[in-house]
């Protein structure tokens, strides 16, 4: 019997769903036939691969599509557990801002309010700057889930004290935030500070820092955050053809600020041994 839908991704990463209809290689002549075929692309580095998939599930399918953020899909629809893991929600899309470094309003284009399906991780672009009708009705969702994550970010220039009023009712696991130019940092002290004051521990309050740039300003950014009470996460930037090639003291320092393990030992030490200085 011909089942009905495979998802067939370019990558794997930790939100791809795992079931049975999920696949990241070629078709083998054991796998069940399908009425369709979905090829889904999440970074336009692996675009090529992508079509390389579509062809090769098109010699036993004829019904094959390919699409995914890596080729600007704006998404308008959101279904569960199809192209994302089960757990995993968006209950918006697009943006109010237009920042020069996000491709979402490209992609997105402007925020758009969805239907509000159950989960614990929450990965909306910027969930902050929907009505406040929507987010309570996400708070009361979120209310029945565990272990919750705002793992698309929140927004400092939209969080407001109600906001963390409902959030200390919720199971929180982590609230992840951004700070990727000087600007950003300045709004994440009265926000580190109210956290503190709702209860949030350190390990719930986390920060997704872009790297790449001027190694000694972001590491000086990445220890005032730490110092702040927030757990960083450094992330190299990736252009449109993840040209970009890294040396080894550029992974290294990003290899430190991705794990808390590593730079709580470095903050506490403060020992250089084989750490570039220049990371320290």
């Amino acid at each position: 019997m011909m089942k009905k839908l495979a998802r067939v991704f370019a990558r794997k990463t930790s939100m791809t769903p795992i079931d049975a209809d999920v696949y990241f290689g070629y078709p083998t002549f054991f796998d069940p036939k399908y009425k369709q075929v979905h090829v889904s692309v999440t970074f336009t580095w692996d675009i090529k691969r992508g079509h390389d998939l579509k062809r090769q599930w098109g010699t036993v399918c004829n019904n094959v599509k390919i699409g995914g953020p890596a080729f600007d899909d704006p998404g308008s629809k959101f279904v569960a557990g199809r192209y994302l893991k089960k757990g995993i929600t968006i209950t918006s899309r697009g943006c109010i801002y237009s920042c020069d470094f996000c491709l979402v309003p490209k992609r997105e284009g402007d925020l758009k309010e969805l239907s509000i399906f159950p989960g614990h991780i929450i990965q909306d672009n910027n969930i902050l700057a929907c009505s406040k009708t929507h987010i309570s009705k996400v708070f009361q969702m979120l209310k029945t889930q565990k272990r919750v994550r705002f793992s698309g970010g929140l927004d400092a220039r939209l969080l407001k004290d109600w906001h963390i009023q409902e959030m200390r009712s919720l199971s929180i696991d982590e609230l992840w935030f951004a700070c990727d130019y000087p600007a950003a940092f300045k709004r994440l002290i009265p926000i580190a500070e109210k956290l503190k004051k709702a209860g949030f521990k350190r390990y719930q309050i986390r920060c997704y820092v872009l790297i790449g740039h001027q190694m000694e300003k972001e590491s000086d950014r990445l220890k005032e955050l730490y110092k702040l009470g927030f757990y960083p996460f450094a992330q190299l930037y990736r252009d449109g053809n993840d040209s970009i090639k890294y040396n080894t003291d550029w992974k290294e320092f990003q290899n430190i600020w991705s794990r808390p393990a590593r730079y709580k030992a470095l903050m506490k030490t403060n020992e250089k041994s084989h750490i570039p200085d220049c990371i320290l």
